[in-house]
């Protein structure tokens, strides 16, 4: 299923239509329950289109941005298309190898200490948050969770652990960093 989102214009058919073809092609590299939601944004400097692939919990993103509205599908596209090409040969590697390595040494001690004076100077006040989420935490291992963040291109990414925990895995210089919810 594919639907299609435009903000801030009115999408013509021709375009739909060659949204459909484009990600006809890549449907036949994901299961059948995968379904797609294109978003397609007008910006003062041309357009952004964002390509969710949902499939059973699990989320793929291609994003990208152009001054015309045809590369930037194109690129939304090709992205996407690396993402899962990356995904299938991790999950290709893990089943190959039995088993994914340790994550011990992306636990790198930071190299400068934090005092308290340092946020002292620190103005709570001209903090504005622009945007809330609610979300469900699915449950996954800590490698699942890796590959979630990969490909949704986040640098943070929370969940479930097989123990029932809230987890935040996060990147932390070449390797992660893992955050147990007490």
């Amino acid at each position: 299923m594919i639907n299609i989102t435009a903000r801030g214009f009115e999408l013509k058919q021709g375009t739909k239509d060659g949204i459909d073809k484009e990600l006809k092609r890549i449907e036949k590299m994901l299961p059948e329950s995968a379904s797609f939601d294109v978003t397609l944004s007008k910006r003062k400097d041309g357009y952004k289109c964002d390509i969710t692939v949902v499939n059973v919990g699990s989320f793929i993103r291609g994003e990208a941005e152009a001054d015309r509205i045809e590369p930037v599908v194109d690129m939304a596209v090709d992205d996407l298309k690396r993402k899962i090409r990356k995904l299938k040969t991790y999950l290709v590697d893990k089943k190959r190898k039995g088993a994914i390595d340790e994550i011990a040494d992306a636990f790198i001690p930071a190299d400068s200490e934090i005092t308290m004076d340092d946020f002292e100077s620190f103005d709570a006040s001209s903090i504005e948050i622009k945007r809330k989420k609610t979300i469900a935490p699915h449950m996954m291992t800590d490698d699942e969770a890796i590959v979630q963040m990969e490909m949704l291109g986040h640098s943070f990414f929370v969940y479930l652990g097989v123990d029932g925990e809230t987890k935040i895995i996060y990147q932390r210089g070449k390797g992660y960093g893992l955050l147990i919810c007490e």
